[in-house]
Formats: C-alpha cells, structure tokens, sequence
C-alpha cells in the first residue's frame, strides 16, 4: 500500500539541507524530476517487482502470427509468456524479446519466442503488437506477465483552465495519463490570477490534452502552470527507506556536500535487503548506476582540480 508523497521526502531531507527550498523552482523542481529519476531506476529493467507486476490473457487464431493488444498500455517489458492448448497443458516460451524483432514467417507450429513487435497509438490507447515465431498452428491461450511503467510525478504543463461545471474543472496541456489514474491526487500550481484553479484534487479522467479534477471552483484562465502526481506509487510505504536515501543523497550531491555517498550507499543497502528473488546481475545493475555516481563527481572534481593546477603553471 501507498500512503507516502514526495512531500514526506522533502520533509526528511530538509534538516539535512539546512532547509534549503527543494521545490521552490517551476512546477516544484528540481524534487519532482530527481524522485521521477529515483522510481524510473527502481521500476526499469532489470529489476521485477511483485507490486509492479501485471498479466493479460489472449487467444490465438491458427496462421496469425501477429496480435495487437491494447489492454498492456502501461507495459514496461515482458518477464514471462506461457501457453494453455484446449487440452489444458501449458508450455512456456522460454525466447522473450522486448527490444529485439522477429521476422515474418508463415511456417506454422507450437511457438516457441515471441516479440514486442512495435507500439502505436490506436483511439487515444497506446498499443503494442506482440509477435510469434513460429506461428501458431493451433489455438493457444496466452498469458503475458509483465511489469508496468514507471509512473512519473511531472511536472506536467498546463496551458488553460476552464470555468467548474458539475463540480469538475477540466485543465488543458500536455499529460500522461498513465501518471494521473483516476482517483489519483493532482496537485497544479502556477495560476496567479485565479488561485481556486491552484490545489491539490482528485482525478476524474485525464487525456494526453484534458486533466479533469474534482476542483468545484475552477475559473476560466489561460496561463503556463503546472501539475504533478506526488504519490510514490505504486512503490509500497515499506520501501520508503530505499527512495528517501537516494532522494536525501540527490539533495545532498546538489549542495556538494560530501555525505551525499553515504546515504547513496544506504538506499543502495536498502533496495539490497528488500530484493528478495531478483537476480545479483539485478542487483549490480542497480548498484552500479547508483554508486558509479560518485565515481563520476569523483572524477569531474579531479579534472577541475587538474585544470586548476594548469593554470597555476
């Protein structure tokens, strides 16, 4: 479960920071993009999650070797791919190849890869167009097990708010609607004359170009401001100890203060202690694009360093 917001990281990194505003910029940056960076790391390949897992079920039609799916909008990539015959025996595709193509065949048999083929936008809905080799000879049910996208908290930009109606207030701009579900919180900023179209409310439905939120007293406005998901979800409260740590060690590298590596080492630690089934390759990978950061700060203070020198020569 998802209770903690962005806000409860800034919260904790502040006395750290001798509090320092740490979204004070447009549309609440630099926090809202550092904790994006922080989820992106925790939810991208490699790493699986049970909170971030999904599956889809579909049937295949003998000689048809392609498939259009729009219910796997929020697919990240595949883990696993299993078939069930009309006899009730399940065979696992053992080839999954979310980056790499296959080719077109008409050679029929039970199949033993498949593919995400490709992505389009189909009636507002992102689709994806999975690919088997070899192509079915028979009709199979197919579940796919996947993990889902990185939501991402914004900022979102907002061009223009319209007048409430029926207790909504619809804002246009730019949106993910993957990062503003409906039932989620949006909290918008940036509206000066009409600061009722300001706060946090809850989503009704959100479009690439229309957010409509429970705001009762929106009031027409056309402006550039902002609006953001501060919710760390789907990440459970229970890993709070991961995102805080590499949120704080972020806070920390951008006021060059040398205790940033430790706390970086210690969500690190954390997501370690909590990556119950993934793989050490998982692990590394994680490790290694967190703590090869202050190898590189590392470095760039060195060349600073050398180039200070130089020109003392």
């Amino acid at each position: 479960m998802t209770t903690f917001t962005l806000q409860h990281s800034i919260n904790f990194a502040q006395p750290f920071v001798q509090y320092t505003p740490l979204a004070a910029g447009l549309g609440q940056e630099p926090a809202v993009s550092v904790a994006s960076m922080i989820r992106n790391s925790m939810l991208n390949p490699d790493l699986t999650w049970f909170f971030n897992r999904n599956e889809v079920t579909f049937s295949t039609v003998v000689g048809q070797q392609d498939y259009i799916l729009a219910t796997m909008f929020d697919l990240s990539f595949v883990e696993k791919v299993s078939l069930t015959n009309d006899a009730g025996e399940i065979f696992e595709i053992k080839d999954i190849y979310n980056n790499s193509a296959l080719a077109v065949s008409s050679f029929q048999q039970r199949p033993n890869a498949m593919s995400v083929e490709s992505s389009s936008v189909i009636a507002n809905v992102l689709n994806y167009k999975l690919r088997f080799l070899g192509v079915p000879e028979a009709i199979y049910t197919v579940t796919v097990t996947y993990q889902k996208l990185s939501p991402q908290f914004g900022p979102f930009f907002i061009t223009s708010a319209g007048t409430a109606s029926g207790g909504n207030t619809t804002y246009t701009g730019s949106f993910d609607p993957y990062s503003f579900p409906t039932g989620a919180i949006a909290t918008i900023t940036g509206f000066k004359t009409n600061v009722v179209n300001n706060g946090s409310f809850v989503v009704v439905s959100c479009t690439t170009t229309s957010l409509v939120v429970a705001n009762t007293a929106g009031v027409t406005e056309t402006i550039s401001a902002f609006v953001n998901n501060l919710s760390w979800a789907p990440i459970p409260d229970q890993y709070s100890d991961v995102y805080n740590n590499l949120f704080l060690s972020e806070m920390l590298a951008m006021n060059d203060d040398a205790r940033a590596q430790l706390y970086r080492q210690r969500g690190v630690a954390a997501l370690m202690s909590k990556a119950t089934g993934l793989s050490e390759m998982q692990k590394n990978i994680f490790a290694q694009q967190w703590l090869a950061r202050s190898v590189e700060r590392a470095s760039m203070a060195g060349v600073t360093n050398l180039g200070t020198t130089s020109r003392g020569i």
